[in-house]
């Protein structure tokens, strides 16, 4: 098991174009960097769109509470930081993806995901890349 970051950042209204969310809009879903309507169905999204890859759970942890600071700086006053970040490294090692997202203004939503891969949900698809077996991203 091993774990692939991706992100998007961007207009939350076009979050309404489901099409582009749904593999069964195999075109417009393989070219969208829209995030998918289920979390597994990244893995289905070209490997460029994948930011990260960790062998471990704290190491992809890590990534996600990085860029979730730097695009929600403050984080959010309901749920401490780092227990949030511990609770993500507990959800990764039980094989279960990660998402924090959330409204940064009226209009602009922000979206961080780790995905478990193989994914236990999704077991049929494949790795998007070759993977290796170091972090492309420290942690």
């Amino acid at each position: 098991m091993h774990f692939h970051g991706y992100e998007w950042a961007g207009d939350g209204r076009l979050l309404a174009k489901e099409p582009e969310r749904r593999p069964i809009e195999a075109a417009r879903f393989g070219l969208s960097e829209l995030p998918p309507m289920m979390t597994g169905w990244w893995l289905l999204r070209p490997a460029a769109q994948v930011r990260g890859t960790w062998e471990t759970a704290a190491g992809a942890a890590n990534w996600l509470a990085e860029r979730y600071e730097e695009h929600t700086p403050g984080g959010d006053p309901q749920l401490p930081f780092e227990a949030r970040r511990l609770r993500a490294v507990e959800q990764l090692e039980g094989a279960s993806d990660v998402v924090w997202s959330r409204w940064v203004s009226d209009s602009r939503w922000s979206g961080h995901y780790v995905v478990v891969c193989p994914n236990r949900i999704w077991p049929d698809i494949p790795c998007p890349i070759r993977h290796v077996a170091r972090p492309s991203v420290s942690g």
